[in-house]
């Protein structure tokens, strides 16, 4: 039961991380968006998708070191910087070079599972915010 606790809270503040991410992209497009107004639509483009790009990236950065603080708390793994490594599970590409202890393997799994639909929902985002600026920027 514990166990289920810590995850559901790992869960949760990977979720909330998202979204002040989510409100920051959210709030650079429309400003950038503003400033741009005149601008190419070359330069217009490319600010705008740095403003959508660059604080998921960080917000996903602050995702894998609430999992990595994570797993070092539950003692699936001893260093921080290991844990951190973690990138690989949250990112779905698994390399195999640090494993779990066998009582442990759920959170890597539920890692992966949470870090495939946070970089799902930030790709759809990115798709929004930058169509949306760049649609208002031709009205």
């Amino acid at each position: 039961m514990a166990r289920l606790a810590a995850i559901l809270l790992a869960v949760i503040g990977t979720v909330a991380l998202q979204v002040v991410a989510q409100a920051v992209v959210l709030a650079s497009v429309r400003f950038i968006g503003h400033r741009t107004r005149g601008a190419t639509e070359l330069r217009r483009t490319f600010w705008i998708s740095l403003g959508a790009v660059l604080p998921l990236f960080f917000g996903h950065f602050a995702q894998v070191g609430l999992w990595a603080g994570f797993l070092v708390f539950v003692g699936a793994l001893q260093t921080y910087d290991d844990a951190f490594f973690s990138l690989v599970t949250f990112a779905t590409l698994g390399y195999g070079d640090i494993v779990l202890a066998p009582g442990y393997r759920i959170f890597g799994a539920l890692a992966a599972t949470c870090g495939s639909l946070m970089l799902g929902w930030s790709t759809a985002l990115i798709f929004a915010a930058i169509s949306r600026a760049i649609d208002r920027g031709r009205a």
